[in-house]
């Protein structure tokens, strides 16, 4: 089966600026990679994801966590988005800002 293409997009609104002085967390079935801000393309074999995004701040090594499950298909193409909240804390948000269009349903006339 052909993998699935997801982009990730970990930003933040830039008055929020002593957030570059931090780098991001990405978990992606509880395996965890810290990844600077800015878009990362990725290619994963279809299925179920868990997806969460995160960044340490003073005390917490887990501040602002967004989160996402997605079941991803062979050969689709999928984006999505983290940003942290305006307060730290608050949850922060991960949003599914593309994804491939389903087939359309078809109705059969009874027979």
């Amino acid at each position: 089966m052909p993998p699935a293409f997801v982009e990730f997009d970990l930003g933040f609104f830039p008055l929020m600026w002593i957030l570059y002085l931090v780098t991001p967390s990405l978990s992606i079935n509880g395996i965890v990679n810290r990844l600077p801000w800015g878009k990362h393309p990725m290619q994963l074999p279809p299925g179920r994801y868990m997806f969460q995004a995160w960044y340490p701040y003073l005390f917490s090594s887990q501040t602002s966590m967004g989160q996402l499950m997605i079941d991803l298909m062979p050969g689709a193409s999928y984006k999505i988005k983290y940003r942290p909240a305006w307060l730290v804390f608050l949850g922060g948000s991960m949003t599914l800002t593309e994804q491939p269009l389903l087939p359309q349903a078809t109705a059969l006339p009874p027979q």
